[in-house]
C-alpha cells in the first residue's frame, strides 16, 4: 500500500491511520449493527488490530451483551470501531475514512436479517450469516 487510510469522525475529535490494506471490506446486514450506527446495514474494513492508530484520542468504547467493543465518538456520536473481544482484529466503518472509494466492498454478511426494501444488485456474494465456512445465498 503506498498511501496510508485515513479517517475520523464527523466532528474531528477522534482522527486514525491504517498502515494496511484492510482484510476484507463487508456489508453487515445484522440487527446490532443497524442498531449501533441507525442506518439499514454498515460496511466494515476489517483489520488488523495492530495496523489502526488513533492520532488525538480513541474511541468511548460501548462493551455489547455478546463480548464485542463498538467504538464511537462521545461528542458527535459518529460509529467507529467493532472489535470482538480477544480477536485480533477490528473493523473500522468505511463511512468515516476520508476517501471511501479507495476501498471496495466484497460481500454482504447477515443478509437474513436484511432489510426487505434493500435491493442491491452489485454483483456481491450474499451469506445468510458470517461467511467464513459458509456457500453464499446469492
Amino acid at each position: 500500500m503506498t498511501n496510508k487510510l485515513t479517517g475520523g469522525c464527523y466532528c474531528g475529535k477522534i482522527r486514525y491511520e491504517i498502515s494496511s490494506e484492510p482484510n476484507v471490506v463487508v456489508h453487515c446486514h445484522c440487527n446490532n449493527c443497524k442498531r449501533s450506527v441507525g442506518a439499514p446495514f454498515v460496511t466494515w474494513a476489517v483489520l488488523p488490530e495492530t495496523d489502526v492508530k488513533y492520532l488525538n484520542i480513541e474511541p468511548t468504547i460501548y462493551l455489547t451483551d455478546n463480548n464485542v467493543e463498538r467504538g464511537f465518538c462521545n461528542q458527535c456520536g459518529s460509529s467507529i470501531s467493532y472489535h470482538k473481544i480477544g480477536g485480533d482484529s477490528i473493523d473500522i466503518t468505511v463511512g468515516t475514512f476520508d476517501d471511501p472509494n479507495s476501498v471496495k466492498p466484497e460481500k454482504h454478511i447477515w443478509d437474513k436479517r436484511r432489510i426487505h426494501w434493500i435491493h442491491l444488485d452489485d454483483g456481491l456474494p450474499h451469506f445468510s450469516e458470517w461467511s467464513a465456512g459458509n456457500n453464499p445465498i446469492e
